[in-house]
């Protein structure tokens, strides 16, 4: 007689799987941005600089194209950044879903439990990624991080020449320095409001579902190392 199939199971494995691929393909898309964005203002920086170093086209011409090459490298990059912030929350989301089903998987097999090495609601394993909660250094050199520094500086680049043109040296000088700072600060907050909204959302989740509470009662939070956040290109 054949056996009844396990229909939870075979759920859970699907639901896994599909996890699994769109993880894959928001990493393709936060990689293809990034790496299209730091093409374009590779590109940017390397015409300024012969423009600058050459001292063509003439007049007024040279400032009008910078400030263009200038403007089209932060509003792109703008763009960008908005989009890999989203991104990235979406894929943080996916690794605590697949943190959840690998914690169903466990439950169902005690004795396989020890073999995951990956985290569970239940243990979070040897190769525990990034948590929600983390040092802004982190933040700053991921993705969404590092095309945010470089819109600060093309921030500061354009504060800098402003000046320049009706004030001393030094006072461009620090000018550019206060914008680049200020735009670095800006951009962070933004990566860790969302990454902190994050976190609320999924400790709700996990707090009103009591089935997926630990074996000793606890509950689960995202800034424990119960949950952590396998999406870690910030």
């Amino acid at each position: 007689m054949a056996e009844e199939p396990d229909t939870p199971l075979t759920i859970a494995l699907a639901e896994y799987e599909h996890l699994r691929e769109a993880s894959r393909a928001i990493d393709e898309q936060t990689t293809a941005r990034f790496t299209f964005f730091l093409t374009v203002a590779t590109a940017a920086t390397a015409v300024s600089a012969g423009m600058v170093t050459t001292g063509t086209p003439a007049g007024a011409v040279r400032p009008t194209v910078l400030a263009g090459l200038g403007a089209l490298v932060l509003m792109l990059g703008g763009a960008v950044f908005a989009r890999q912030v989203e991104l990235n929350a979406r894929g943080r989301r996916y690794a605590v879903a697949a943190t959840v089903l690998r914690t169903y998987l466990a439950r169902r097999a005690p004795d396989l439990a020890p073999y995951l090495m990956m985290p569970t609601l239940d243990d979070p394993g040897p190769f525990a990624p990034e948590p929600f909660r983390r040092h802004w250094a982190r933040d700053l050199v991921g993705q969404a991080g590092t095309i945010g520094l470089i819109n600060s500086v093309v921030v500061a680049v354009a504060a800098g020449a402003g000046l320049a043109a009706v004030a001393p040296g030094w006072l461009a000088v620090a000018g550019a320095v206060a914008a680049l700072a200020g735009s670095v600060a800006a951009h962070l907050v933004v990566v860790r409001r969302r990454v902190a909204q994050s976190a609320r959302l999924v400790g709700d989740v996990l707090q009103r579902r009591t089935t997926l509470r630990p074996a000793d009662g606890t509950t689960p939070h995202p800034a424990d190392d119960a949950v952590h956040e396998s999406f870690a290109r910030g």
